[in-house]
């Protein structure tokens, strides 16, 4: 009941014209009814009593009735088509909503495929319940409620025989409703499987092929699918149980309706009319019967599903409250930090305790594993601190709404993500009002313009997923002039540049001083000679702040930061090739 409650709330907004969903289809159902009860009339009173007169005038009521009828069954399921639109619109933005609001640590944990799946079968599968099935379902117990009370008119036995096998029929068939949505339950489970399977092994395509693990992957398809075969041929084999159970009943409460209805016509109790329509709203009330209790057998199973997809929207979220953050970023501030990704884990970071410079250029280095990318996903708070606190303005950073913490913050990732669109849409990302001059101007700051102007469409061109036609530089670049278009007030660059060549990394780092003079940039350091000009260098070791100062500062002082500029000056000088023997001229 909790989870019809749930869907009862998705229909917010949307239940008036639920509410003329289901009222549209009782009306078909009475116009049905009755074209069929004024049939008694036609055959009783105009062909066999001889009431001419009454020819015309039933006529037309049978076929205003049928009109009704076919108006009524064309344009209900269209409002019910509406009503289902809604809800699958307002189920989708909740599921948007929510993916936004997942704590990474949750999301990482999560395979992709499996929220598309949301997404595909659940929300798809809650909209129609909730906005289809309902209408439906009361279409059908109103159909069974007026039968029942025509029958009891048309003759107590009639009613008593057609009452006994529908109680049969329950009987027969309550075990069924669990057996179904266990096995609706399970079809789910092993077709988000096979689905997480297939995006992922599209996603690994180059991989598969280039360690030659075709036929790995085909034996674990195989496996995949054959257990979703074995789960949906389950489900099969328990609806033909159920059918061979429960069938055999519908046919004899028919045969019964046949057997003592003729009775009543020899013994001249009920009229040949009386008797036509009586066996038809038998078959009716059967075909009703049915509906209703295979409505409430397919809800059992589809309920599933609805759990599924609210387990999902109501789990842990990312808290969204706090007070509006006006003003600039006057201070950031790191009070004893200490971060694990998970419970026994190390810990990642260790009372890290810093004051970040604002506007001004900052850099973190240390060595592999030091906690220099957490910090930074730390101060875009994909993570919250598990002991410590950030500050912001002399206040925690929880203190402050989300989304205006957010929307001062960019992050640029190692590997950024470029969408399967047009170099012009990855790089405004729905922004309206840069120019193009503004445009190009950072594109040419970010050495791309000239890459970009020499393919076929120029800015227009259309890239592949995750920008597979463009080389690892040139997404680098593309992801730096995207971020540097939103103009924040703090800059992150988790390695950023570690694709890119040591000129071509040095221009862009002389580029990125002149557009980010007076603002806070702080650089996760592949190269340790493009960050000698901060203004703060803050050394990591083992997840512990080491030391902080200058490159000058640290050089004259830091054994740590002053061993990794050794380090990295040694591999420079094994890296450059021995100059080219030049052979002796001879005489």
């Amino acid at each position: 009941m909790s989870n019809l409650r749930w869907l009862w709330k998705q229909l917010a907004g949307s239940r008036l014209l639920l509410l003329g969903a289901t009222l549209l289809m009782t009306l078909e159902s009475l116009a049905f009814l009755s074209q069929v009860g004024l049939q008694q009339r036609m055959i009783d009173d105009v062909l066999l009593g001889g009431q001419v007169d009454r020819f015309v005038p039933t006529l037309l009521l049978i076929g205003l009735a049928y009109a009704g009828y076919s108006l009524l069954f064309t344009f209900g399921p269209h409002v019910i088509h509406l009503t289902v639109a809604r809800v699958r619109a307002r189920l989708a933005r909740q599921l948007m909503q929510r993916l936004y609001a997942i704590p990474i640590g949750l999301l990482r944990k999560e395979r992709t495929a499996s929220y598309v799946y949301h997404f595909t079968n659940d929300l798809t599968t809650a909209a129609n319940t909730a906005g289809g099935d309902l209408p439906r379902l009361f279409q059908q117990l109103t159909n069974v409620v007026v039968l029942l009370v025509v029958l009891f008119l048309a003759g107590p036995g009639i009613l008593a025989a057609v009452a006994a096998f529908s109680l049969l029929y329950l009987v027969l068939g309550r075990k069924f409703p669990q057996q179904r949505k266990e096995a609706a339950g399970a079809v789910n489970r092993s077709r988000s499987a096979l689905l997480v399977h297939l995006e992922e092994g599209v996603s690994a395509t180059r991989e598969v092929v280039a360690f030659h693990r075709q036929a790995w992957e085909d034996d674990e398809y195989n496996r995949r699918y054959g257990a979703y075969y074995d789960t949906v041929m389950t489900e099969g084999k328990l609806i033909n149980r159920q059918l061979a159970v429960i069938e055999p009943l519908r046919w004899g409460a028919v045969l019964a309706v046949l057997l003592y209805g003729g009775h009543l016509v020899l013994s001249g109790s009920v009229s040949i009319g009386m008797f036509v329509i009586t066996y038809q709203f038998t078959n009716r009330f059967l075909e009703s019967f049915h509906g209703l209790y295979q409505y409430a057998l397919g809800l059992s199973a589809k309920l599933s599903s609805v759990e599924r997809l609210r387990g999902y929207l109501e789990g842990e979220s990312l808290a969204s409250d706090g007070e509006p953050l006006s003003g600039p970023i006057a201070s950031l501030r790191l009070d004893g930090v200490t971060f694990s990704y998970a419970s026994g884990l190390e810990p990642v970071l260790r009372d890290v305790r810093l004051e970040l410079p604002v506007g001004r250029k900052l850099a973190f280095v240390g060595g592999s594993g030091g906690g220099k990318s957490t910090l930074a996903q730390l101060l875009v708070r994909f993570h919250e601190p598990g002991a410590g606190q950030l500050t912001v303005n002399g206040r925690p950073l929880s203190d402050w709404a989300r989304e205006d913490w957010m929307s001062r913050v960019t992050i640029v990732f190692q590997e950024p993500y470029l969408f399967p669109d047009t170099i012009r849409a990855n790089l405004l990302l729905g922004r309206e009002g840069v120019s193009e001059e503004t445009l190009t101007s950072v594109c040419q700051a970010m050495q791309i313009h000239d890459v970009i102007a020499a393919l076929p469409d120029g800015y227009d061109t259309v890239i592949g997923e995750r920008g597979v036609t463009l080389s690892g530089g040139q997404k680098q670049r593309l992801a730096l002039a995207r971020a540097l278009l939103g103009e924040p007030e703090v800059l992150i660059l988790d390695e950023a540049t570690s694709a890119l060549d040591l000129e071509t990394e040095r221009r862009i780092q002389q580029q990125l001083d002149r557009l980010r003079a007076g603002r806070t940039t702080l650089i996760i350091a592949h190269r340790l000679s493009t960050i000698r000009n901060a203004d703060a260098i803050f050394v990591f070791d083992r997840g512990r702040l080491a030391e902080s100062g200058t490159h000058e500062e640290l050089l004259a002082r830091g054994s740590v930061y002053r061993e990794l500029v050794w380090k990295e000056e040694r591999q420079e000088r094994e890296d450059v090739p021995p100059a080219p023997t030049i052979p002796a001229a001879h005489a």
